[in-house]
């Protein structure tokens, strides 16, 4: 990881002995890891404590100051970062056939126009955390549709996408803001918590109790007094079971969208334009 770390930044350590590497990091890397008033040097660092002391390198290990500040730094990139699937990955024709096909029966269907754009997906990574008597923590990694604010039921195929995002005229409008999509993101893991074993929470509910009975004991009846409030607000405070969901992190994933404007006949001979939209990852078409 700190080798490809240093990579990323565009520098290539050199092991200029056995287990012993250096690199030349300049002034802006330094001032990030090391604060403001930093400068450019020659880091030279390992992962051997017998090493570091022998040749005064810097010791990456678990807990090092140095680990710390390349951990740091990692942890403040890409908290919302933006990739696309280019079109071309998809078969235009094939997706063409799909929407003249999918009129009535009896109706035929002709291609007036057709555009290319590209709708959004919100990526989310949310760090869960269920507060009992001990503390669960867990990632949980999901994907919405920012057209619909449904949550993507199946992966997301990320192999297929890139770097970067698109132009902002090329993106259909959203109709589920982001704020929006955290919260149904938040509410689906929510719903599995409520689907699992309840034991944490029941646990420490009945420390509440058994806590509150003890503190009744010690006021004899005196639960009226300022004191008492105090510590019983204390002991929720401490005790009471709490289910936590934070966003880590996000990605903008602009997909591509294939627009349709066609002209049906109907089974009357009549004609009339119908305007569809699909959606390869969501596998939807869509009436604008």
């Amino acid at each position: 990881m700190v080798l490809e770390f240093f990579e990323l930044c565009g520098l290539r350590p050199v092991e200029i002995r056995r287990g012993v590497w250096q690199v030349q990091a300049d002034d802006v890397l330094m001032k990030e890891l090391d604060g403001w008033r930093a400068g450019a040097r020659l880091l030279q660092f390992t992962f051997d404590s017998r090493l570091a002391a022998a040749y005064g390198a810097d010791l990456i290990s678990q807990g090092s100051y140095r680990l710390n500040t390349i951990l740091n730094l990692i942890r403040r990139q890409g908290i919302l970062s933006r990739a696309h699937i280019p079109h071309h990955l998809f078969h235009e024709p094939s997706i063409r056939r799909r929407i003249l096909s999918s009129v009535q029966a009896g109706e035929r269907a002709y291609v007036l126009t057709s555009s290319t754009l590209y709708g959004q997906y919100f990526q989310l990574e949310l760090l869960a955390e269920a507060k009992g008597l001990q503390k669960k923590e867990s990632l949980h990694t999901l994907v919405v549709n920012l057209s619909s604010g449904d949550i993507l039921k199946f992966p997301f195929p990320s192999h297929l996408l890139q770097a970067g995002g698109v132009p902002a005229e090329l993106v259909s409008r959203r109709r589920c803001s982001l704020k929006e999509a955290y919260l149904q993101a938040a509410a689906h893991i929510a719903q599995l918590f409520a689907e699992q074993d309840q034991s944490w929470a029941e646990e420490a509910l009945a420390k509440i109790a058994q806590e509150e009975a003890k503190l009744k004991a010690f006021f004899q009846g005196k639960t009226n007094s300022s004191d008492y409030a105090a510590k019983r607000q204390e002991l929720e405070h401490r005790l009471q079971p709490v289910l936590t969901i934070q966003a880590v992190r996000g990605a903008l994933l602009f997909t591509p969208l294939f627009r349709y404007r066609l002209v049906v006949v109907g089974t009357d001979g009549r004609e009339r334009t119908k305007a569809v939209s699909y959606d390869p990852i969501a596998n939807l078409c869509l009436l604008d």
